[in-house]
């Protein structure tokens, strides 16, 4: 019984002086360079109430969210991803004037993962947005940005990067044959490509260092939540056999804040911290 008190829940833990002192470099650094390229920093609440992101969140995210039912007997949940309450908070006050808008958060997001048992449960995490540009421009900027940052710490990075948009024109069968590598070449896939998006690819492609970033057709996402254009994962090597040795991810969602009352572009990436050594 003694042993049990001592304990903590499963994926969570405290951060001791060296830990903790280790963080605050992290964080400082990363602040240092947001604000450097023109990024100002929001806070946002740990909790809010569930309704809001019901048409918003991945199926993954909703299902891997701390929900509970508080005092006024309304339904809450911990906050599990910074991306829609940006949008949320955001939103009602957009002014076209001000507008692309550069902002950067931190904080823990916590998610239970029930099919990866002892994995962290609360992560820190510190991400940045440009909102109200749509142009190919904003994306690339994000995307170095990205590369920018895992460079300070060390990790020559390879960025894996898609457009969500091709999933849709793949049936369901299609989408799974393409994840277990049995069908539809990422040759096959382009020639299905409408003209605007092997534009925009061909177009994101010519603005990045090929060495650096790779586009991958075959990457599918069977959910793509919020996403919209593209989207990435940046690894700290050349690899993309090991999903969870992604440091950051990113992309487009061009329609969150609409959901939220103002329509408004949108193009960002999250790191977490407690996977950069």
């Amino acid at each position: 019984m003694v042993e049990k008190k001592l304990r903590y829940p499963t994926g969570v833990r405290p951060l001791l002086i060296e830990e903790t002192a280790r963080r605050k470099r992290i964080e400082s650094r990363f602040v240092n360079i947001l604000e450097d390229a023109g990024f100002a920093e929001v806070v946002l609440p740990i909790i809010d109430y569930v309704d809001p992101y019901a048409s918003i969140l991945s199926r993954e995210n909703s299902r891997s969210s701390y929900r509970f039912v508080d005092r006024e007997g309304d339904l809450v949940a911990i906050r599990s991803d910074f991306t829609p309450m940006v949008a949320r908070a955001l939103a009602p006050t957009l002014d076209a004037s001000q507008l692309p808008l550069r902002i950067f958060y931190r904080g823990d997001v916590i998610r239970c993962d029930a099919s990866r048992l002892g994995v962290n449960r609360e992560l820190f995490q510190i991400g940045a947005e440009l909102v109200g540009d749509p142009s190919l421009d904003a994306d690339v900027e994000v995307m170095n940005l990205a590369v920018k940052i895992a460079r300070e710490f060390g990790i020559e990075p390879r960025v894996v990067y898609n457009d969500t948009s091709i999933a849709a024109l793949l049936s369901e069968e299609e989408r799974n044959a393409v994840a277990r590598r049995r069908a539809l070449t990422p040759a096959e896939i382009a020639r299905r490509l409408p003209p605007e998006i092997a534009a925009r690819l061909e177009s994101v492609a010519a603005a990045l260092d090929p060495s650096t970033f790779a586009l991958h057709l075959d990457d599918l996402d069977e959910d793509a939540g919020y996403y919209t254009g593209i989207r990435y994962r940046l690894f700290g090597s050349d690899s993309r056999k090991a999903p969870s040795k992604a440091i950051a991810q990113g992309g487009r969602y061009d329609h969150v804040y609409q959901r939220f009352g103002t329509p408004a572009a949108a193009a960002g990436f999250t790191f977490t911290i407690d996977d950069l050594d």
